[in-house]
C-alpha cells in the first residue's frame, strides 16, 4: 500500500519529467511534437507506478494534450471514435451476459471432466478451455474469470493444499493458457485489436479475422503443448489421478440448457460468423460485437438487462480510450517519426533490423524488455507499435510482420504478474508467488521465442509475410 507522501512524490515527479523531455528534445522540433513527447514520457510513468488509478491517469492525458497545445481536442478525443474502444467495451458487456446463464459454468465444467482421471488430462483440459471459449468471448481476463471457479473446484474437492504442486500446476496452467488463447484470433485479445486497428492507421490496410489466423495459427498451436509439457516439470504433481465427481454432480444439477441459455448461444453463434466472414459484408469486428450487446439485452429475445449489461470496468475504457488518442498524437505530430529516427541511431540496430533472422528476435527480446518496464499491455502496444512501424517503413520492412510480433512477444509477458490480466485475475487465489511465475514464465518466455522465429522463418515467407 502507497504512503500518502509516496503518492504525492510520484504525482509531483511528473513535472520535472516532462519539462525534462521537454528541454532534452532539439530546439528545431516544433512545440506539438515536443510536447506531445513529453506527455507521453509523463504519462507512462504515472501508468507504471499507479499512484492514481489508471483511468485518472488516462482522463489526464486527454486533458493535458489540447491544454499543452499538442494536438487539438477532435484529436484528443479520438480515440473514443474508434471501432476498438467499442468492441472492447461491448466484449465486456458480451461476457456480462453469458455470465447470466449457466453457459459459462456448464463449458468449464464440462472441459475439465472430458479429459478428467488423470493429472495430465486435467492439465490438458484447463490450458484447451480457455482456447475454445476464445472463439465466443473476447478477453483474455474475461475467459480466466470464467474458467477460475470450475479449476479452483477441483482444488478444493481433492482437499489440495494450496500450496501444493497440483494446486500450482492447474492454476498456472489456466493462467498461461488464457495468455496463449488470445493469440490465435483477432478479437480474442484486447492487443490484437489494438494492433489491427494502428494498422489501419498508419499503414491504410485492413486486417481481417482469417488474416490473422492465418499469420499466427502456429505459434498459438505448438504454444499449448509445449505448456502442457513444461509445467509438470517444474511442477510435479504428488498424484497422477484427481478426482472430478464435484464436476460432474454440478454439471448434473444444472439440469437441461434453458430458454436463455439457448439465446445466447445463438446470439454467440452469429457473432462468430459475422467475424468469420468480415472479409466478405466488410462490417468492422465492432460491428457483430455490438449487434450482439443490443439483442442480449432487448426485451422478449434478450438474456438480461441493461442495469446487469453495464456493471463493466468502465475504466479500461476510458483507459483504451485515452491510449488510442495518445497513439494519434504520436502519429499526427510527427513524434513516432522522430522517436523511431532516434532509435535507428543506435549503433548496430539498423543493421541488426535490416537482417531477416535477427529482426523478429530483436524485436522480441525489445519487446519483451519494454513489458517489464511498462506493464500494461495496451501501453505497450499504442506506444511501442506506432513507433517501430515507422522504423519498419525507413528500412524498407514489413509493417505488418514487425507489428505482429510485437503482439504477440506482448501477450507472452509471462515474467511478471502485472504482465497479463490472466495472472492478476488468478495471483488473488494465493495458490501460486510471484517466484513460481517467474519460474515458469522464464522457460515459457524462452519457448514462445523459440516458436516465434521458427513460425517467421517458415510459415511467414511461405504466406508471403517476409
Amino acid at each position: 500500500m502507497y504512503s500518502k507522501t509516496q503518492v504525492y512524490l510520484e504525482l509531483l515527479a511528473v513535472f520535472p519529467i516532462f519539462l525534462l523531455i521537454i528541454f532534452t528534445l532539439p530546439d528545431n522540433l516544433s512545440w506539438p511534437l515536443r510536447s506531445t513527447i513529453g506527455i507521453t514520457g509523463a504519462s507512462v510513468w504515472l501508468w507504471v507506478l499507479e499512484p492514481i488509478p489508471l483511468a485518472l491517469t488516462s482522463l489526464l492525458v486527454i486533458a493535458a494534450l489540447p491544454i499543452l497545445n499538442a494536438t487539438s481536442l477532435d484529436t484528443a478525443l479520438s480515440g473514443f471514435s474508434n471501432g476498438s474502444t467499442f468492441l472492447i467495451m461491448a466484449g465486456f458487456m458480451m461476457s456480462q451476459g453469458v455470465n447470466s446463464t449457466t453457459l459459462g459454468k456448464r463449458f468449464a465444467n464440462y472441459s475439465i471432466i472430458r479429459f478428467g482421471g488423470s493429472i495430465y488430462g486435467v492439465l490438458l483440459g484447463v490450458l484447451l478451455a480457455p482456447q475454445i471459449l476464445s472463439f465466443f468471448i473476447p478477453g483474455t481476463a474475461v475467459r480466466t474469470t470464467l474458467l477460475l471457479p470450475a479449476v479452483m473446484a477441483v482444488i478444493i474437492s481433492m482437499k489440495l493444499s494450496l500450496s501444493s504442486n497440483i494446486a500450482k500446476l492447474l492454476i498456472l496452467g489456466l493462467t498461461f493458457g488464457a495468455s496463449i488463447s488470445g493469440v490465435g484470433l483477432l478479437p480474442a485479445a484486447l492487443a490484437n485489436v489494438l494492433t489491427a486497428d494502428l494498422i489501419n492507421n498508419i499503414l491504410g490496410q485492413d486486417i481481417y479475422y482469417f488474416t490473422w489466423f492465418k499469420i499466427t495459427w502456429p505459434i498459438w498451436l505448438f504454444m499449448i503443448p509445449i505448456t502442457w509439457l513444461i509445467l509438470p516439470r517444474l511442477f510435479p504433481p504428488e498424484t497422477k489421478y484427481l478426482e472430478v465427481n464435484q464436476l460432474r454432480t454440478e454439471l448434473k444439477e444444472l439440469g437441461r440448457l434453458s430458454s436463455q441459455d439457448k439465446k445466447c448461444l445463438i446470439i454467440l453463434a452469429i457473432t462468430v460468423v459475422l467475424w468469420m466472414t468480415e472479409s466478405f459484408h466488410k462490417l468492422p469486428t465492432a460491428v457483430p460485437a455490438i449487434l450482439a450487446t443490443v439483442f442480449m439485452g432487448l426485451p422478449g429475445i434478450g438474456i438480461v438487462g441493461w442495469d446487469k449489461l453495464k456493471e463493466i470496468e468502465w475504466g479500461t475504457i476510458i483507459m483504451i480510450g485515452a491510449s488510442l488518442s495518445m497513439a494519434s498524437a504520436l502519429n499526427n505530430t510527427g513524434a513516432a517519426d522522430f522517436l523511431a529516427g532516434e532509435l535507428l541511431s543506435l549503433p548496430g540496430l539498423q543493421t541488426g533490423l535490416s537482417t531477416p533472422l535477427l529482426l523478429v528476435f530483436l524485436l522480441i527480446l525489445l519487446t519483451h524488455f519494454y513489458h517489464l518496464v511498462v506493464t500494461n499491455i495496451s501501453t505497450v502496444v499504442l506506444t511501442l507499435t506506432p513507433i517501430m512501424l515507422q522504423i519498419a517503413l525507413k528500412l524498407g520492412l514489413n509493417p505488418l510482420l514487425v507489428a505482429i510480433t510485437i503482439n504477440i512477444a506482448t501477450l507472452f509477458g509471462f515474467l511478471l504478474i502485472v504482465q497479463t490480466l490472466p495472472s492478476v485475475v488468478t495471483y488473488t487465489t494465493g495458490v501460486y508467488t510471484s517466484i513460481d511465475m517467474l519460474r515458469a514464465g522464464f522457460w515459457l518466455t524462452i519457448a514462445s521465442l523459440v516458436v516465434m522465429i521458427i513460425t517467421a522463418q517458415l510459415w511467414w515467407p511461405f504466406i508471403g509475410l517476409n
